[in-house]
């Protein structure tokens, strides 16, 4: 197991700036990062150069400044959409796609090795479980399998049912995702778990990390302070309501060997840059003592 983070832990500035990858990595990397996470919701808002035709461009001075500073990408959050929404014009949808589609590129081209996608429920039903279970296979059966053919892997991220308007979704239980990854048998796709999103859940940690063992690929590592408040969830570990101490020694228990990869946005988009490299050091080293809580509970 790997520390490593999202590139959105320096991302949007107080001043609404909009950090470069380049600036990104290189800053992250002085605090101590060396694995990173490419996160493509947020080079997807508008006036990002991955949405135009120098997409190509852009992903080549990413690669020339990670192998510069001797960083690397590992799992990465490719490009998402709700492929259930019905509402969506057959436009909308070829662009999603293509958006999907470059988001793997990218990451392939990288180097990375497993990409990070949300399952999607079937809405408007009270039977929601074997529609959406059904809708879910047959939606990512194909791209699995372009997916090994570009050597990268697919893990699916447990959802949540708390937000601005909540609602029941698919595979906010770990049961649910185990279930839809088992059908597919094939070791190449499995599950990325988001703790702050299990922690909203009111979820046992522990339990859901045994109960998904081996078919845990991915991690998504925040901490929050609110159900519904988007701008008290994703801060950095330590900082809200989650028991670490008793999280971090059943990663190794279940033989867990892949990033435990920071996401937490809004850890620093209120702090100025002055300051900044200061909280990033922070993060660095919150991120190796939590390491260090499984390391030490492993070894006894």
């Amino acid at each position: 197991m790997e520390l490593a983070t999202s590139t959105n832990l320096l991302f949007i500035r107080p001043d609404g700036r909009k950090a470069s990858l380049e600036e990104t990595l290189t800053r992250v990397s002085a605090a101590g990062f060396r694995v990173f996470d490419l996160n493509f919701y947020d080079w997807s808002l508008p006036g990002s150069p991955f949405l135009g035709e120098e997409w190509e461009r852009w992903l080549h001075g990413v690669g020339e400044t990670a192998a510069r500073l001797g960083v690397r990408f590992g799992q990465c959050h490719a490009y998402f959409y709700n492929f259930l929404d019905q509402r969506l014009t057959e436009e909308q949808r070829q662009r999603h796609q293509q958006l999907q589609q470059r988001s793997l590129v990218c990451c392939q081209r990288l180097g990375a090795h497993t990409c990070v996608l949300h399952p999607e429920t079937v809405a408007g039903r009270v039977d929601y479980y074997a529609p959406s279970i059904e809708a879910n296979y047959h939606y990512f059966a194909p791209l699995l399998e372009q997916m090994k053919g570009m050597g990268l892997r697919l893990a699916l991220e447990n959802m949540c049912d708390y937000g601005i308007a909540p609602r029941r979704k698919f595979c906010a239980y770990p049961h649910e995702l185990v279930e839809l990854v088992e059908r597919f048998s094939d070791s190449s796709i499995g599950i990325c778990w988001d703790f702050e999103h299990g922690d909203i859940m009111e979820q046992d940690q522990a339990q859901c990390l045994r109960l998904m063992g081996k078919h845990l690929l991915a991690t998504h590592v925040s901490d929050t302070y609110s159900k519904t408040d988007n701008t008290l969830m994703h801060v950095l570990p330590l900082t809200g309501t989650i028991r670490w101490q008793e999280v971090m020694p059943v990663l190794g228990e279940i033989g867990y060997t892949g990033d435990f990869a920071f996401e937490v946005h809004n850890y620093l988009n209120r702090l100025p840059d002055q300051v900044a490299d200061t909280a990033l050091r922070l993060a660095y080293e919150v991120g190796m003592y939590l390491l260090s809580l499984g390391e030490t509970a492993n070894e006894g």
